[in-house]
């Protein structure tokens, strides 16, 4: 990334308390402050390109550098951004309180040093920061050893060495859960979920190899219960995850400063109640739920922006599964303008996941121009081409194809489709085969007992697709039979998703 637009990202990203204090900061200091009139340029207007923000800052200050001022600028961002985190996280506060133990040493205020490092790693400890714990003890032992041990007995010498040896099994422990937690969770976000004896496999050794948790760690429980989680998810064990989700709600809320370094995680878990809530189709308690995640509050834009990311694809989706495409398309009209502004921020499969859903909302409204321009941000790029949801997506494309009748391009694609499928089983991706069989049938005849049979012949295959765990997660996403349903029956798509969940008009 160009350092210019790094320094757009830092701007765009700051929230009201970070902006007030950089003004509070630079007001302390002396000199030119060039810098600062290049942060409001920024700031309140938006530019298409670094040339025609350097142009624009040249013209409203002549003589200035752009890029003296840019490069100043990003520093004294990233030292307000610092001095904040200093004040309020304990990571911090801890690593800057060893740091001053160095200083105090070096200024011969040995016993003031070593009374603060005792307090660094008992404070350390209770919050299971064990590599500050580590690097205080390490501290505290060499300090000892250039004052000679003073006091030391060679006892109490062995019981530090020994502390810090238990802190490393703690580590070592840790890190070889977290280890497969993160092989875990790769697996799922570039594969998927199994859908296939092989696949169950792999994750299965995974799961093997977990170790117990620590005793008396909640940090090493945590990791364990996310692992558990997102094993039952690649296996498609909604309940059994849900359940896991919820003991890792409690964690959460009874150990909060566990997740004060890793908000991922936090919101990890809130997805993971969402999306087995959905899987479950306990919409009542879904949108209960929703309600608390409007209501939670974060610190940074960057937890702001995925709180809104998790309320459109849930929120949308449980009125997408439920036929009310008119009101998920009010929600996409009402989230839409925060999360494009600060899509670039989520991760390419979150980004896909977003355009994905916005064409699904447009399909159920019939608006197919739209629903074919959000997805084609996804396939005329190959940076999502590896993603697990590129698939559903190309499938969804063939859908739209269908609805503007392109059924020569539809026979091409669908060739290109099946040399995608993995055959590495014989009955795999049946879900796949069965859509772009009927897409690839071409325009279906009006006559009203061919369409019935042929609907009797493609429902079957539907049925031992949900009977399938392997393949029935497919359809979490959205229910393709039922587009094939209301093709059939030539009813709207809505009318036909109401009518599965029994909801009458």
């Amino acid at each position: 990334m160009a350092k210019a637009d790094m320094l757009s990202r830092l701007i765009n990203t700051l929230t009201k308390a970070e902006k007030r204090y950089f003004r509070m900061y630079t007001a302390l200091q002396q000199g030119s402050k060039d810098y600062v009139n290049l942060f409001d340029l920024m700031e309140h207007h938006s530019f298409r390109s670094t040339a025609e923000l350097k142009l624009s800052f040249h013209e409203q200050y002549p003589g200035c550098s752009y890029d003296v001022c840019s490069k100043y600028l990003y520093k004294v961002l990233l030292d307000c951004l610092l001095h904040l985190r200093l004040q309020k996280q304990s990571t911090a506060m801890l690593t800057a309180g060893i740091l001053k133990c160095d200083i105090l040493f070096e200024r011969s205020l040995h016993e003031d040093a070593l009374k603060q490092l005792q307090k660094i790693q008992t404070a350390a400890t209770q919050h299971e920061k064990q590599l500050l714990t580590l690097w205080a003890q390490q501290q505290e032992i060499q300090l000892l050893q250039q004052l000679n041990f003073p006091g030391i007995t060679e006892e109490e010498l062995s019981n530090r060495q020994q502390a810090i040896e238990h802190t490393l099994n703690t580590m070592q422990q840790i890190r070889q859960q977290t280890s497969l937690y993160e092989t875990l969770r790769h697996t799922l976000l570039y594969r998927g979920s199994a859908r296939t004896i092989r696949q169950q496999e792999s994750v299965d050794v995974l799961q093997a190899a977990m170790p117990t948790p620590v005793p008396s760690s909640a940090t090493s429980l945590k990791v364990q219960l996310l692992f558990q989680a997102h094993y039952h998810l690649a296996t498609s064990d909604h309940p059994a995850a849900l359940q896991i989700f919820h003991q890792l709600n409690q964690l959460l809320e009874t150990h909060p400063a566990l997740f004060e370094d890793t908000p991922a995680d936090h919101l990890l878990i809130i997805e993971g109640i969402l999306d087995s809530l959905r899987a479950g189709k306990h919409y009542e308690e879904l949108l209960s739920f929703i309600d608390k995640v409007k209501r939670l509050k974060g610190d940074s834009i960057y937890f702001y922006i995925m709180q809104q990311r998790l309320l459109f694809i849930y929120e949308s989706g449980a009125y997408i599964d439920s036929g009310n495409f008119a009101f998920a398309l009010m929600l996409l009209h009402h989230y839409a303008p925060v999360i494009k502004k600060n899509i670039l921020l989520m991760d390419i499969s979150k980004q896909a996941e977003i355009y994905l859903y916005m064409a699904l909302i447009y399909l159920g409204n019939e608006d197919i121009n739209n629903a074919h321009n959000a997805l084609e941000q996804v396939l005329q790029s190959n940076l999502y081409s590896t993603l697990p949801i590129y698939r559903t997506c190309r499938l969804v494309h063939l859908l739209i194809q269908y609805e503007l009748g392109n059924y020569e391009y539809i026979r091409y694609e669908t060739r290109a489709f099946r040399r995608h499928l993995q055959p590495d089983a014989r009955r795999s991706y049946m879900l796949e085969r069965t859509v772009i069989k009927f897409l690839g049938g071409g325009e279906v005849p009006s006559v009203t007992a061919y369409r019935t049979t042929l609907w009797k012949k493609i429902n079957a295959s539907f049925d031992k697709i949900r009977a399938d765990k392997y393949e029935r997660q497919q359809l979490k996403l959205f229910d393709f039979s039922a587009w094939i349903e209301a093709k059939l029956k030539k009813k709207p798509l809505g009318v036909v998703l109401q009518e599965k969940l029994g909801i009458r008009n």
